[in-house]
C-alpha cells in the first residue's frame, strides 16, 4: 500500500518537474546517472516510472533527486510523512546548533538521543553522522552532485553505531563464556 502511493507521487512528481526543468527522459536518465544511479538507468527506465510500471531504489531516488535540483523529500512530495513520520516534515530548531537544523539532521538526532549513553567510538560516530546529515540538508545547486557520496558515508556510520550496538555484550550477562573453558590439565 505505502509503495504504490510513493510509486504513483514519484510518478507524477518526476513528469512534472522533468517538464519544469525542460528535459527529455534521456536528458534526466543522464543526468541521474551524473549523480550516482547506476548505468542501467535509462530513458526507458524514466518512462516506465512516469507510467508507475516500475517501482524506485532509494539510490535512483537520491540520482534523480540531485539531477532534477530537489532534495529526496521534495521530489516524495506529500509522501514524505512515510519516511520522516506525520508532522515531522518541517524541521525543529536545533539547540544545540543554534539555528534550525534540516530534516535529516533534526530525525537523526532524535534517532541518537533514543540511543541513552553512548560510548567514545558511540560518540564519535554519532557526531560524523549528524555532521554528514547537516550537510546533506544544506546541499543545493551543483552541491547536490555529493549527495551520493555523502548518503554512503552517513549510511556506513549509522551502520557502524548499530553493528556496535549488536555485538557489545551486556554487562550483566552472567553467561560468560569464559566460564566454560574448564581447568587448566
Amino acid at each position: 500500500m505505502i509503495g504504490s502511493a510513493i510509486n504513483a507521487v514519484i510518478r507524477d512528481r518526476i513528469r512534472d518537474l522533468r517538464d519544469r526543468a525542460g528535459l527529455g527522459r534521456d536528458e534526466l536518465a543522464a543526468r541521474a546517472r551524473e549523480y550516482g544511479a547506476p548505468e542501467s538507468f535509462t530513458a526507458n527506465v524514466v518512462g516506465f516510472l512516469e507510467r508507475g510500471r516500475r517501482g524506485l531504489t532509494l539510490e535512483e531516488l537520491l540520482a534523480l533527486a540531485g539531477a532534477l535540483e530537489v532534495t529526496p523529500l521534495e521530489l516524495l512530495g506529500d509522501q514524505a510523512a512515510v519516511l520522516v513520520g506525520e508532522g515531522q516534515v518541517d524541521a525543529p530548531v536545533c539547540p544545540s546548533c543554534g539555528g534550525e537544523a534540516g530534516q535529516l539532521e533534526a530525525t537523526l538526532r532524535g534517532d541518537v538521543a533514543k540511543l541513552g549513553d553512548l560510548g567514545p567510538l558511540e560518540d564519535t560516530l554519532t557526531k560524523t553522522a549528524i555532521r554528514l546529515a547537516a550537510e546533506i540538508d544544506g546541499l543545493r545547486g551543483d552541491g547536490i552532485k555529493e549527495l551520493p557520496r555523502l548518503t554512503r558515508e552517513l549510511r556506513s556510520a549509522v551502520e557502524q553505531v548499530l553493528t556496535g550496538r549488536r555485538a557489545a555484550p551486556d554487562p550483566d550477562d552472567e553467561d560468560d563464556d569464559l566460564d566454560d573453558l574448564g581447568s587448566p590439565d
